[in-house]
């Protein structure tokens, strides 16, 4: 096992508005911040492709900053104040069951009330959560770094966005002259075992870290927390995924059998078929 030092910048990934939890009161509505499923990204120091896993347990992720009230921001800009719609309510950043929630305190300001009107009312439900990685396990199942694995046990969330696109899953939080990269320890596992054994484990961790999705689904369907469109949408994914192993032909199983849905729904299933598939 082998350990190093790099800086790197902050990164990013989609999370999602649970609209039917705002409460009118408290101005306040629940986010779910993240879910930890693997993502591929690209590394631009290395010049490859990788496939990152975040650890969602207590002990993995500093919830610190979110708990002591980070800023809910405007498609994570934060060079002006005018750019905070609200904030995390201190003390509701959690971890349940390998997912992060947390709650957000919205802006009452007359100069915010356009974009917490459609927060409130669902049209924007996009999220994204800016984090910083501390520590990595990296993976390489035969040592050429194409199928390179990190797996994240150290890392922090700094900031929750709205945002009217998601952000590529592989997209860093990058262009402003002020990004300043943090510190991360890599950790190099070396292991004993055949190419092919390492690779099983590798795939074993990557499912793992996906939830069975139709009971998950199912889940926030009953909570509110997504409309029935969204969770046919979900369930049709779910069900490309076990009659399709090429992550295409899942996709476009999953959104032929969203005909008739909204174009946002039919994307969603796709994206999520395709996604798990190529887990």
């Amino acid at each position: 096992m082998t350990q190093n030092i790099q800086n790197l910048p902050r990164f990013g990934r989609d999370a999602e508005v649970r609209s039917a939890s705002f409460d009118e009161a408290e101005n306040t509505i629940e986010v779910i911040w993240t879910t930890g499923a693997p993502v591929r990204r690209w590394s631009w120091r290395h010049d490859r492709y990788y496939q990152e896993i975040l650890e969602v347990t207590p002990k993995a992720v500093r919830l610190d900053r979110l708990n002591a009230g980070a800023p809910f921001l405007d498609s994570h800009s934060d060079g002006r104040l005018a750019h905070v719609i609200g904030s995390v309510v201190r003390g509701s950043a959690r971890i349940e069951g390998g997912i992060g929630y947390a709650r957000i305190k919205l802006s009452r300001a007359d100069e915010d009330k356009a974009i917490i009107d459609k927060i409130r009312d669902g049209i924007i439900r996009n999220i994204s959560v800016g984090y910083a990685i501390h520590k990595v396990v990296k993976t390489d199942a035969d040592g050429d770094g194409n199928d390179e694995e990190w797996r994240v046990v150290d890392w922090e969330p700094l900031e929750i966005s709205a945002v009217p696109v998601p952000a590529d899953a592989g997209s860093q939080i990058r262009g402003r002259e002020h990004n300043v990269e943090m510190p991360c320890e890599f950790v190099t596992e070396t292991d004993e075992r055949s190419t092919a054994e390492i690779r099983e484990a590798m795939a074993s961790r990557h499912f793992a870290a996906l939830p069975n999705l139709a009971t998950r689904a199912h889940d926030a369907f009953g909570k509110g927390a997504i409309c029935e469109d969204f969770l046919r949408s979900i369930l049709a994914a779910d069900e490309a995924t076990r009659e399709h192993s090429d992550p295409l032909v899942a996709a476009e199983a999953a959104w032929a059998a969203c005909a008739g849905m909204a174009r946002e729904d039919r994307i969603a299933a796709y994206a999520a078929a395709f996604a798990i598939t190529a887990a």
